[in-house]
């Protein structure tokens, strides 16, 4: 196993174990059995790790999801998973590593979600993305809201965060696009 995965393993570990905050790099470098040169080596310092943990990341069956439901249950199936991770993540100043990574799950998602909707053949590149975009930004940001500040956190209870949206809402958007464009064209 590489160096900056053990390190990344261990952070994970011991992020189950006691906050961000309390994990210093002689003990992490302790837990790797190596010593502190070896870390500075690899990392400016733990948040430099963490960025790696969160880059390297994957939620299980997350590329196979069909719909926004699907993929909030993977997320939230993951975020079971690795429940005091997140948690601590999100009680430290590495918070924003966590956004940015369920940011860009969503994203992918609704990339692949945008190009099965067969009327998006009709919208540009810059469209796609917009639309995409939107919607990746309100669903990972309302699943951390989310994940920070419910005590009791159930499936049911996030799905209640997007009771603003469902999957027929972004083919509504393109056709709603493509009306626009067509009437402006009449102009």
């Amino acid at each position: 196993m590489k160096t900056e995965h053990r390190f990344a393993e261990a952070l994970k570990s011991m992020m189950s174990e006691m906050p961000l905050e309390e994990i210093s790099v002689a003990a992490l470098t302790r837990r790797c059995k190596v010593n502190r040169q070896t870390f500075y080596y690899h990392f400016h310092d733990i948040y430099d790790l963490l960025a790696l943990v969160f880059l390297n990341e994957k939620i299980p069956g997350i590329d196979n999801v069909k719909h926004s439901e699907e993929m909030a249950t993977s997320i939230f199936e993951y975020y079971l998973k690795n429940q005091r991770f997140i948690d601590e993540t999100l009680n430290s100043a590495g918070k924003d590593l966590f956004v940015e990574f369920i940011y860009n799950t969503c994203y992918r998602c609704f990339t692949t979600f945008i190009n099965n909707i067969s009327e998006s053949k009709r919208i540009n590149t810059n469209e796609k993305k917009n639309i995409v975009r939107f919607r990746a930004f309100a669903y990972s940001n309302s699943i951390v809201y989310y994940l920070s500040t419910h005590k009791n956190k159930t499936l049911n209870g996030l799905f209640e965060c997007f009771c603003f949206e469902n999957d027929e809402n972004m083919r509504k958007e393109i056709l709603d696009l493509l009306d626009y464009r067509w009437r402006n064209k009449k102009s």
